[in-house]
């Protein structure tokens, strides 16, 4: 990429030399691109490899700056995202890359709101990660210190979150819905046949680890501005609630460690994966329990060169985040660990992040966990991100620096590494809020024995202030360390914590499901043949069976069926994702409403020619209409359903174009109870995981908002598929169901993307 600095790999044991080119100077410490001078402070670990480790994480950043001053995301990926970019900023690069931080942050902001990437079904609100963003734009305000760009930040935060209030949030739950935050591939950790519509609706760890820390930002922010104390404590409220809702709905008490997902499906399925990212920020953040931190840490058994980002494996899924380590997620696995006390593993983390960039020449992307190899599907070379989370074990771990509201703290985290000493650091010439802050650390372990500043002794819990003190903008921090008993404690055999499963384990191919149906039962067989048997569960109620297979029969209720394919050998705490739920339906207990017999306003009534599945040679059709195009009588169960075909022959297109248009269904309900309701529809506007078309809609019920919904991105037209489902109670009587536009339902952009919709399922319960 023109204009950009390239790329020095020192050899390692050697002295870096100075490179000189076109425009671009560089040297150790200090790094010009044409007119923008960039100042590092100079790190000497006493290992010469660590030591040109720090240079080339620099200056592979470095190599990240686009030509309009702001990061890309990698060799790979030229262009500046949300995401990776506020992880970067969070991690280490705020106080080290202030000017391109700020042009990167600003550049992902459009109309006072943060940019979502684009991501499957059609970007925000399947995903929903472009949060992160709050959390590192509040880090680089305490490297600012500047009172109007800490009002800009907490305006755009509360902008953003309160659309997320009012789209992806579950009053039921208290939790965001929302992709997984970074695993944006969804075959790699959801089950496959959790479409978009269902990872929309779905409910993860990492994702919502982040809403708590945006909200404690905001609130920190809120602080900071001197707003009112009520408008304060919304966000304070706010935060504590989301943090009672991750222990409610992730937690797993008799484990001590957070389940990654819950997948909704009617029903929600916790599934209890380990999520790498997500299980660090509950230590980070203090949302776990303290007294259970290092067994959050220690829950599963890593790989030799490092843990991957998810645990277990799946079968049949090729190494990306499936079987894949991450630097950036060693990063924050690192500053867990310093969080926990747990010496041990965050010197394994570490060692591996240097095994892998000598192996490499570079701070891969990600690397196969298996097998230490970079054949992942996808991979880049000087990833910011990967960049970021080794220098923040320099900076925030090995040295301590930590950014508060009330200074600098500095309290370093230092540990003895095979055949590498580092008893002695320092760092030279950090720059901060105008002033220099040099630093000497002296020993290993987690605890400040004593902390001299410019000569004199002060307590060891000393915070460096922003403006200065009596005049004073350098300072020289002097630390001498020691180890407590509970470092101690981390590297002692006797009290390692026993994992609950290895992250090696592949679990079995997911079933698939499949439905015959007819007027007195309903079979329902699930695929591949599986060696360990299956966990069949019959509206929860399992039994462990070497068939696969079950009849039943169709009640006044739907029955839900799915399976989980066994491991071969019995691991009852190795998770195991579901099958997708079956349903044994009849006309009792599912009816469909056609929307083009609904009351509405907006869409067109669009009548499409109807073949039946069974054709005589005249073409004609018996029971779905016929070629000439006659309406039918239509399905009368889900599985009757023509999957390229809309139910009896009509549907309402590009409905949903202009804000305040409805479709209103008039529903009889026979018998008080709860019931789930779902839209078919189509949204071929582009492809699943691209672009930024998904829809939302709001569904109320007589009168009353339930929710907003997504219908996200599906390929292409050729499709009908259904929503995830939303479950509610319905008395007796007659009922307004209303889907329709506001201005909610509006993109990021602010336009509103149109569907097909065919009909409103409802079930019984």
């Amino acid at each position: 990429m023109g204009g950009q600095p390239f790329f020095i790999l020192p050899i390692f044991g050697q002295k870096p030399k100075i490179f000189r080119m076109k425009k671009t100077t560089v040297i150790l410490g200090e790094i010009i691109l044409g007119s923008m001078l960039f100042s590092h402070p100079t790190v000497k670990t006493g290992n010469a490899e660590i030591d040109n480790l720090v240079t080339l994480a620099q200056t592979e950043v470095q190599k990240n700056i686009r030509s309009d001053g702001t990061f890309c995301a990698g060799a790979q990926w030229p262009t500046a995202w949300t995401r990776d970019m506020s992880y970067a900023i969070d991690l280490s690069l705020s106080f080290l890359f202030p000017s391109v931080v700020e042009k990167s942050l600003d550049s992902r902001i459009e109309n006072d709101s943060v940019l979502q990437d684009t991501g499957s079904g059609g970007s925000y609100p399947v995903s929903t990660d472009r949060i992160t963003w709050i959390t590192a734009a509040y880090d680089y305000s305490l490297v600012k210190q500047s009172e109007d760009y800490s009002k800009k930040v907490y305006k755009v935060a509360k902008i953003t979150l309160e659309k997320d209030y009012n789209v992806n949030f579950d009053k039921t739950t208290g939790l965001f819905r929302g992709e997984s935050s970074f695993l944006d591939w969804r075959e790699q950790t959801y089950p496959r046949w959790a479409t978009n519509e269902y990872i929309a609706d779905s409910f993860a760890l990492g994702t919502n680890m982040m809403y708590y820390s945006a909200l404690q930002k905001a609130a920190l922010l809120s602080k900071r501005i001197g707003n009112a104390s009520d408008e304060t404590e919304i966000w304070e409220n706010r935060a504590a609630s989301l943090k009672e809702a991750i222990m409610k709905n992730f937690w797993i008490p008799e484990k001590e460690y957070f389940a990654a997902l819950l997948l909704n499906d009617i029903h929600t399925y916790k599934y209890q994966g380990y999520e790498t990212l997500g299980e660090s920020l509950g230590v980070i953040l203090g949302v776990a329990p303290e007294e259970s931190f290092r067994n959050v840490l220690g829950a599963v058994k890593p790989q030799e060169h490092g843990l991957s980002v998810v645990a277990p494996q799946l079968a049949g899924i090729p190494p990306y985040h499936n079987d894949g380590v991450w630097p950036f997620v060693q990063g924050y696995r690192g500053l867990a660990c310093k969080k926990a006390g747990d010496a041990f593993n965050a010197k394994k983390e570490f060692s591996t992040m240097i095994e892998a960039a000598k192996k490499f020449g570079t701070f891969k992307e990600n690397y196969v966990a298996s097998n230490f190899t970079p054949d992942t599907q996808i991979n880049s070379d000087r990833q910011l991100w990967s960049d970021a989370g080794f220098l923040s074990y320099i900076y925030r771990i090995l040295f301590g620096i930590s950014f508060t509201e009330k200074g600098i703290a500095i309290k370093p985290f230092n540990f003895e590494l095979s055949n590498l000493s580092l008893t002695s650091l320092s760092l030279k010439d950090l720059e901060f809020a105008g002033g220099k802050l040099s630093i000497e650390v002296k020993g290993s372990g987690d605890t400040v024995k004593r902390y001299l500043l410019n000569g004199n002794e002060v307590p060891t819990d000393y915070i460096i202030p922003y403006g200065g003190s009596h005049g004073q903008k350098n300072y020289v921090v002097q630390i001498e360390l020691e180890k407590s008993q509970k470092y101690i404690d981390s590297f002692a055999p006797e009290k390692q914590i026993e994992p609950w499963f290895d992250a090696r384990i592949v679990t079995p191919a997911i079933p698939n499901v499949r439905v015959d149906a007819d007027t007195k039962k309903t079979e329902i067989s699930f695929k591949p043949k599986n060696k360990g048997g299956w966990k069949i569960a019959v509206n929860g109620k399992s039994k462990t069976t070497s068939e696969n297979e079950i009849s039943l029969k169709a009640g006044d209720k739907i029955t839900l069926v799915n399976a989980f394919a066994l491991l071969e050998k019995t691991a009852e705490n190795v998770p195991l994702f579901p099958s997708k739920y079956a349903r044994v339906e009849n006309t009792k207990n599912t009816q469909f409403y056609e929307a083009e017999k609904a009351e509405m306003n907006g869409g067109k009534v669009e009548k499409e020619r109807s073949y039946s599945f069974d054709e005589d040679e005249n073409g004609k059709g018996a029971g779905r209409g016929n070629a000439d195009g006659d309406v039918a009588s239509g399905a009368k169960i889900s599985e009757d359903l023509s999957k390229t075909e809309a139910n009896c022959s009509s549907f309402v297109k590009d409905f949903g174009k202009n804000e305040g248009e409805y479709i209103e269904f008039t529903v009889n309900v026979k018998k008080e109870g709860d019931y789930a309701i779902d839209f078919r529809f189509k949204n071929g506007h582009g492809p699943i995981n691209t672009g930024e078309k998904c829809a939302v809609l709001a569904v109320a019920k007589d009168g009353e908002l339930l929710r907003r919904l997504a219908f996200p991105q599906q390929g292409s037209w050729a499709s009908w598929n259904f929503t995830a489902p939303t479950v509610i109670h319905l008395e007796k009587g007659a009922h307004k169901i209303k889907l329709y536009t506001d201005d909610w339902c509006r993109t990021q952009h602010g336009s509103l993307n149109p569907v097909h919709i065919d009909l409103m399922r409802i079930a019984r319960l």
